[in-house]
């Protein structure tokens, strides 16, 4: 005989499925889809070089400190014994940020069923992000970081101090991730700071900040360890890229890393300058050079950075054609058939992870496609957040915010708080390192967000203009009778 409470609960959670079904599906659907990953590339993806070292610096222990936050998240998984619980970890954390935004934009927001989906929806169904939470890579530990921090402090009118030191917190460990974090770290204190409402909150997120970094500080010691500086590789590779030091005063130790090509012959990539055996980054007599270079090349040729930046940024919001070799790294990012003969083409071709916890990847044999990873091949040529989409998110979150209207001034705060950490993660990348889809795909976590806050602004009744105080209204003679006297 059926239970009287499950059998009263049935109607109840129907009418809830039927008021969210838009989610419904999207979850169904991108649950599906993470299994599907799973079984396709078994147990995880491995990015070369990259997920090796995260691997090697987890079996540090007991010298492994704080700031190796992807790292901890590696050693927690050891017991487990095979990297396919980490990758579940992950595939699950991209679907509780799904939910996450669908409900803060109906609840928080006020947004109707079909905004929320649609919100929702490129967290939960990219192929780029399904593929990067299927790697050993910190791209969905920072994203669910800084978005988790975000949903901390948007989830309520008015974010006490506990929240804003969790969300300062969630902050310092997306810093100590990825560089990338000093966007959020910026753009979300504008959510504590508007409107004002004293200084507890902006305090505690600011403590919850320095906390995380303190603890680190005690272990290691200094400072440049604690924010882990690494000598400006990335920067480095960055200008060498568009570097005339034909016409660049530099040292001659610096002038020593300048690029052998000529300008119209540099490697598409500059990430080519940081890793080729043919780059002269190996001229550098110490770290430090490759800092000062960076900043020699952008104080003498200001135009020329400021131009390359814009011009690779410009790439997440419109269709633009990829060289071979972005090509090349671009295939890394999306479902492939099955990971070939890695041996045969090192540079474009993903690998599976050990079968157990090694730091080391499969071995380098051709693995026949399977079922699965055919699906997610195809599914992959087309379902992509495309840049003119990226671009629509962007516009639409400015000019809600910013549409001279009266009121809904926690909406605009909302808008430009999301899409400021979106659009910074894009231009921080491209401004200290490359253009990558891998390093703008965190985005998706934020403008779809922004954008549904500026079109609930521009959809909002504007709040009608204060009532005049009639205490201040000039005071009227009193009115007199007069009349003949005769």
């Amino acid at each position: 005989m059926p239970d009287g409470g499950s059998a009263a609960a049935r109607p109840v959670l129907a009418a809830r499925a039927r008021r969210h079904a838009g989610l419904v599906v999207l979850l169904g659907v991108g649950a599906g889809l993470r299994v599907t990953m799973m079984v396709a590339y078994p147990p995880a993806l491995w990015f070369a070089g990259d997920s090796g070292t995260y691997v090697r610096n987890s079996q540090r222990w007991p010298e492994l400190t704080a700031r190796w936050t992807y790292p901890w998240l590696i050693k927690a998984f050891e017991w487990t014994g095979t990297f396919a619980s980490l990758v579940a970890v992950q595939h699950l954390a991209g679907l509780a940020l799904g939910v996450a935004t669908y409900l803060l934009v109906r609840r928080r927001l006020g947004a109707s069923g079909w905004v929320a989906t649609l919100a929702a929806a490129p967290i939960l169904l990219d192929a780029r992000q399904l593929t990067l939470e299927q790697y050993l890579l910190t791209e969905t530990l920072f994203t669910t970081a800084l978005a988790g921090a975000a949903l901390v402090l948007a989830g309520r009118e008015r974010p006490g101090p506990v929240a804003g030191f969790g969300a300062g917190v969630a902050i310092a460990v997306g810093l100590s991730t990825r560089p990338t974090g000093v966007v959020g770290l910026a753009g979300l204190l504008l959510l504590v700071l508007v409107p004002w409402r004293g200084w507890r909150t902006p305090a505690a997120y600011l403590l919850g900040v320095l906390a995380f970094f303190g603890l680190v500080f005690l272990q290691v010691g200094t400072v440049k360890d604690t924010l882990g500086a690494e000598g400006g590789r990335f920067l480095y590779g960055r200008t060498a890229h568009f570097a005339d030091c034909d016409r660049l005063e530099l040292s001659p130790d610096l002038r020593r890393l300048c690029p052998r090509q000529p300008l119209d012959q540099r490697p598409e990539r500059p990430d080519w300058f940081i890793w080729n055996r043919d780059s002269p980054i190996r001229n550098a007599q110490r770290p430090a050079d490759l800092d000062a270079f960076a900043a020699a090349v952008i104080r003498q040729q200001p135009g020329d950075y400021l131009a390359e930046v814009a011009a690779d940024t410009a790439r997440y919001f419109w269709p633009h054609r990829l060289g071979p070799m972005e090509s090349c790294l671009a295939n890394w990012w999306v479902p492939q058939l099955a990971p070939t003969n890695w041996a045969a083409d090192p540079n474009c071709v993903p690998r599976l992870a050990d079968p157990g916890y090694g730091w080391r990847p499969a071995p380098a044999e051709a693995t026949p496609p399977n079922g699965a990873s055919r699906f997610l091949h195809g599914y992959g040529r087309y379902a992509t957040t495309p840049p003119p989409l990226v671009a629509a998110m962007t516009l639409l979150a400015l000019v809600g915010a910013l549409w001279p209207r009266r009121g809904q001034l926690r909406l605009s705060v909302l808008a430009l708080g999301y899409a400021a950490v979106g659009v910074g993660i894009m231009v921080f990348s491209v401004a200290t390192s490359m253009f990558d889809y891998r390093y703008g795909l965190p985005a998706l976590a934020f403008l779809p967000i922004a954008a549904a806050a500026g079109w609930q602004r521009l959809q909002s009744t504007p709040a009608p203009p204060p009532a005049p105080d009639l205490d201040d209204e000039p005071e009227r003679p009193a009115a007199t009778l007069t009349g003949s006297n005769g």
